[in-house]
């Protein structure tokens, strides 16, 4: 189940205006959205997909209906980001957006401001987290949970009972098998095989993939 009310705008602002934002406004619109306007402060007065950016959100009249997403793809930016918004602007809506290709459990629970891309499939009694991104063609399987802001790339797949830590990023390709545990703030690099546990704050890939350096909370790893 989602966070989804039958109360909730349809009518969208998408904070960023970069390329991920187009994937982004292209979920909302699958998802039955009308896209307000994107929110860059590098980007005002320019447009993306024939829709017009701003430059803050406070240019908007928050007594609108309006319901929010954050269109970046960082984990840890977009924690940051959203801490900021909540920060000045209060209680502000983040609906999940579930592309109509993706394919959900009935069983599973996905928290708010989650993006789900086209063809990405959340098994049985699985858990997605606040904010969390699962990019087209990603799978995680049964029993599974994504802590909040973390991230499958394109094509990452799990096995069932994996739990993802927060801000944790799976990159494009990587399987990670069944009954694993990723701690939080690791990355795993592309087309990597996980078949052990890894611990927080590392980068690990390879097949099979190992921890081959230490990161810190926020360090980049999107170029």
């Amino acid at each position: 189940m989602t966070n989804r009310t039958p109360q909730e705008s349809r009518h969208l602002v998408i904070v960023g205006a970069g390329g991920h934002a187009v994937s982004v406004a292209s979920v909302a619109l699958s998802a039955g959205y009308e896209i307000n306007c994107f929110v860059d402060a590098n980007k005002r007065g320019a447009t993306l997909l024939g829709i017009g950016v701003i430059g803050n959100i406070s240019e908007l009249d928050l007594k609108d209906e309006l319901s929010f997403a954050i269109a970046v793809g960082d984990n840890a930016v977009r924690e940051r980001l959203h801490a900021e918004l909540v920060r000045q602007y209060g209680d502000l809506r983040f609906p999940s957006l579930i592309h109509q290709s993706a394919v959900l459990s009935s069983f599973s629970e996905i928290g708010e401001g989650t993006v789900v891309m086209p063809k990405a499939v959340i098994g049985p009694n699985s858990r997605v987290g606040r904010f969390c991104l699962l990019n087209t063609q990603a799978s995680i399987d049964h029993d599974c949970a994504m802590l909040d802001f973390s991230s499958l790339a394109p094509g990452a797949i799990t096995g069932g009972t994996v739990q993802i830590g927060r801000r944790s990023a799976i990159s494009i390709g990587a399987v990670i098998k069944h009954g694993l545990k990723i701690g939080h703030d690791t990355v795993v690099g592309a087309n990597s095989y996980v078949n052990r546990d890894l611990p927080d704050n590392v980068v690990a890939y390879g097949n099979p993939a190992k921890a081959v350096r230490s990161r810190s909370v926020g360090d980049p790893y999107l170029n």
